[in-house]
């Protein structure tokens, strides 16, 4: 696939995925929405409308500046994310349904730190693996861990362990492909799961989701009752749904359906068909990803795309398995689906990268494809040599 292709695939399949989220946030919010806000069946419509026009200026953003220029923001833009993800345990706000500490406010709009994490992880791990061979101090040998460690515990404190998995699952794929040896990596993991496992049996909302998840129909008036209505909605959607606005379980039947739960009616309303084409979206996203990985220019290139589209996958693989019940209940929203403001720009910025990467791929790199002769060196320049 040449470089424009790739360019082609990765924004008209975003776009696409775009477009359906616009029209099921406006489905499944409506009624919710009339009822909620005062006869405004459009609220979250217009919010969703003006996140997705930040979400468009940050994808093209990232997708005019260089790449390399996150190389030289990666550790700034971790401490950021470090310094947020501290004042959100301080003074963030929670949800209805648990007891955390999620998002911050700021003014109106709520900012959701732990989705700048999943980024910012990418971001250091792909520095580090560019330049693994190459002479280092402790600094730069250690910080990326560190970096990465605290964001994980970060995260997990909140409590967020979905979006904690996400991070660590995240690492864990990028110094696998980064050549890291493997017993190192199965040491982590011997550390990383017990604590995740004591962490969630401290939390009683978190061992219910767990019990619910075994039996959900013995919880239906419970913590089984959202994945009910999900597979309520799926299922009675048949092979191509009940119709666009014709869903049922919207109707104050499944909780908060325009968030985690988006693919759930649109299973209902567009069925199997409709929700087979948007799995399909995702896969022809994700495969472009990689595909923009292998025709980088140079290693960071080709694990900054690599990290990106790991974690986009992840998380609509995690969002998805929750929706069809086949693991707990999450917080996770499908990228460009769900109704939520940092998810969505978060993810935009993700294919505005990968759109950077495949712009700059041209002569040949160690998989036999085009290399660029001369990708910016430094800072010392003016913003402009980086676009």
């Amino acid at each position: 696939m040449r470089p424009r292709s790739l360019i082609i695939t990765l924004v008209a399949v975003s776009a696409a995925l775009a477009l359906v989220g616009v029209l099921m946030v406006f489905s499944s919010s409506a009624a919710y929405a009339y009822v909620k806000y005062d006869g405004d069946s459009m609220y979250f419509l217009k919010k969703h409308v003006l996140n997705l026009a930040v979400a468009t200026a940050v994808a093209v953003a990232c997708a005019l500046v260089h790449y390399r220029l996150w190389e030289r923001l990666a550790a700034p833009a971790a401490i950021a994310v470090i310094a947020l993800l501290a004042a959100t345990l301080l003074v963030g706000v929670g949800s209805y349904a648990a007891p955390v500490h999620r998002w911050l406010k700021i003014g109106r709009f709520f900012l959701q730190p732990s989705e700048l994490a999943k980024v910012a992880t990418v971001l250091v791990l792909a520095k580090y693996v560019a330049g693994r061979g190459r002479p280092a101090n402790g600094y730069e040998r250690w910080f990326p861990f560190a970096a990465v460690a605290v964001m994980f515990a970060a995260v997990a404190a909140e409590p967020d362990f979905s979006m904690a998995f996400l991070i660590a699952a995240t690492a864990s794929v990028m110094l696998f492909l980064g050549g890291v040896r493997l017993r190192y990596l199965l040491g982590s993991t011997a550390v990383v799961v017990p604590l995740l496992a004591i962490m969630i049996s401290a939390q009683k909302y978190q061992v219910s989701r767990l019990m619910s998840y075994v039996d959900p129909w013995r919880y239906a008036r419970g913590r089984g009752y959202q994945v009910i209505q999900s597979l309520i909605a799926l299922g009675s959607g048949g092979l191509f749904g009940k119709g666009l606005g014709a869903s049922t379980q919207k109707l104050f039947y499944l909780p908060q359906p325009h968030t985690d739960f988006a693919y759930a009616i649109l299973g209902e309303e567009f069925g199997f068909a409709g929700a087979a084409a948007v799995l399909l979206g995702f896969a022809v996203l994700i495969a472009a990803g990689f595909r923009t990985a292998a025709r980088a220019p140079d290693a960071f290139g080709r694990y900054l795309a690599a990290g990106l589209t790991t974690t986009i996958g992840l998380g609509a693989a995690v969002n998805l398995c929750v929706v069809t019940g086949l693991i707990p209940t999450t917080g996770i929203p499908l990228p460009f689906l769900s109704y939520g403001g940092t998810s969505l720009v978060v993810t935009a910025a993700a294919v505005g990268m990968l759109v950077s990467v495949a712009r700059r791929s041209g002569v040949e790199n160690d998989f036999g494809y085009a290399r660029e002769v001369s990708p910016p060196a430094s800072l010392n320049g003016t913003f402009v040599d980086y676009v």
